[in-house]
């Protein structure tokens, strides 16, 4: 069965919150401005959940943005916020070819973040699975057979299938971070991914420039 990787930009606006709930799923949602009532749970900025059932949000002061990740069925209508004062953009919708996903099976829903420093530039690597990476803050630039990226600024997002081998930079003027939402095999549980085909281990691959948000054994 294949599965659709999404990623959504959600905006609740002062007073803002959903008239209709998210149809359940599998998601994991990031915080990225401001502060957001989720299922009764007050989440700030940079906090990150993983929520399997239905999904109402809320606003608990002033504009705030959440950063979404779904799977879904490839042909699945967009899951967009309903309500007054909220705003949903479909920022990335990609099939995932890459992994067999059958029915039962399990995999790893992982939502992470990368920093590294001015100037570094990540060697030829791959990872186990497929995901959608959106940047934070700083400039990115990604070099792969399937989808190669120049100058990405924060908010923007791009695809890794995770078998591409891939040769990815930064601004050499500030720190780049960017975060990660992933499918991946169940033994990466709590450990970094990346197999660097140049042989040396690279600093992004440190614990020091690695954030855990989320690590969900999911089963399709």
């Amino acid at each position: 069965m294949p599965y659709a990787l999404n990623l959504y930009h959600d905006q609740i606006g002062t007073g803002g919150a959903t008239s209709a709930a998210l149809p359940a799923a599998h998601r994991m949602l990031y915080v990225r401005h401001g502060r957001v009532e989720i299922n009764g749970r007050v989440l700030g900025a940079d906090d990150a959940i993983y929520v399997e059932n239905t999904v109402s949000l809320a606003a608990t002061g002033a504009w705030s943005q959440i950063w979404r990740w779904e799977l879904a069925l490839p042909n699945a209508a967009p899951a967009l916020l309903e309500g007054e004062h909220v705003l949903t953009q479909l920022r990335m919708a990609r099939i995932i070819t890459s992994l067999n996903m059958q029915p039962g099976s399990q995999w790893l829903f992982r939502l992470d973040q990368i920093t590294t420093p001015p100037g570094r530039i990540a060697d030829r690597h791959q990872h186990p699975g497929p995901g959608i990476r959106c940047l934070l803050e700083g400039s990115f630039n990604v070099q792969q057979d399937a989808e190669s990226v120049r100058d990405v600024g924060p908010g923007g997002a791009w695809w890794e299938t995770g078998s591409d081998t891939v040769i990815a930079w930064g601004s050499r003027q500030m720190a780049t971070r960017f975060l990660r939402g992933m499918i991946l095999p169940t033994e990466c549980e709590g450990s970094p991914t990346g197999t660097w085909l140049s042989g040396a281990v690279a600093a992004a691959s440190a614990r020091g420039n690695w954030k855990l948000y989320v690590d969900k054994i999911v089963t399709v």
